[in-house]
């Protein structure tokens, strides 16, 4: 018996001096005259290359995120009778948050901070935020004047430069004696050793939107076990499993509840609060935290140094 099977057929149009007329092809003619699909699994040499462009980069970033850290300054000290700790955790290997610090004498010039957006475009930017830094501040300067000068230098170079946010303080490490102001970031927290909390808000907006933008200084005093948190929109925003975010009413909390002698050992206190919390969940943006803490009455402060 014969064979009768129909192959499916593909119609179309095609144009020839007489002008339009029908055509058939069977499907299987089609198929036959397809050149052969490539190969799915790329040549070993090619594999071998991607490889090694790929360990390449990991090590440029990993070197990249090195000088970065240094550029920030020292992850603790002590300067007088104060006590210094900073950690910083980029997203995507390089962090658009920052915290530097300038000494000289009895005077520390501390800045923590959050360019937009994140990895390494934001990385780049923060080498040319720490340029500004070192030339228009040292420990000395007013910090709302050093807030204006960056300010006008990200806004001449809109639209390139993002946005940065700064929390700018002069600390006297002899005295305790706090001048700051508050470019557009989070309002660290100042913890008094009874228990009162203050936001540090004072300042102006955010560095590079407004051209001319006027900038406040805000001052107060460190006493003896007092405790000052900058942190940035990370730590805030960090979420766990459920998606709820830790929010400011967390930090406050774990500070209230901790008995941390120590800048650092209150800084690893909060560290371990956010990280418990995300129980696993990846970072969802870049997490910096600062904790100045000043020696309580019965401690002696030390000679300045760093």
């Amino acid at each position: 018996m014969s064979d009768s099977r129909v192959l499916p057929r593909s119609e179309g149009k095609f144009r020839t001096n007489g002008g339009r007329q029908n055509y058939c092809m069977p499907q299987s003619s089609i198929v036959a005259s397809m050149p052969p699909p490539p190969s799915s699994v790329p040549p070993r040499g090619e594999v071998e290359s991607l490889l090694r462009e790929r360990l390449d980069l990991h090590s440029e970033l990993f070197e990249a995120a090195q000088i970065q850290r240094k550029l920030s300054g020292p992850r603790e000290f002590r300067h007088g009778s104060l006590q210094f700790a900073s950690e910083v955790f980029a997203a995507r290997f390089i962090s658009g948050d920052f915290t530097t610090f300038l000494k000289s004498g009895s005077q520390v010039l501390m800045a923590h901070g959050d360019i937009a957006g994140k990895g390494v475009a934001a990385g780049m930017w923060f080498t040319n935020l720490a340029g500004l830094l070192q030339c228009y501040g040292d420990p000395y300067s007013d910090p709302a004047t050093i807030a204006s000068e960056i300010n006008r230098h990200l806004c001449y170079l809109r639209p390139v430069a993002p946005f940065a946010t700064a929390f700018l303080a002069r600390i006297d490490c002899h005295l305790g004696g706090l001048t700051y102001c508050n470019a557009g970031h989070f309002p660290p927290i100042v913890l008094r050793a009874d228990g009162r909390t203050d936001l540090l808000e004072r300042g102006g907006p955010l560095l590079g939107a407004i051209e001319g933008a006027k900038f406040e200084l805000g001052e107060l005093i460190l006493e003896p076990g007092d405790k000052l948190v900058a942190y940035s929109d990370g730590v805030l925003e960090c979420r766990n499993p459920s998606e709820e975010e830790f929010g400011l009413d967390r930090i406050l909390l774990a500070l209230r509840h901790a008995k941390s002698p120590s800048a650092p050992a209150t800084l690893m206190m909060l560290l371990a609060t956010l990280q418990d919390f995300a129980n696993g969940s990846p970072l969802c943006d870049d997490v910096s935290l600062t904790v100045i803490q000043r020696d309580a009455k019965h401690q002696q402060p030390t000679a300045l140094g760093g």
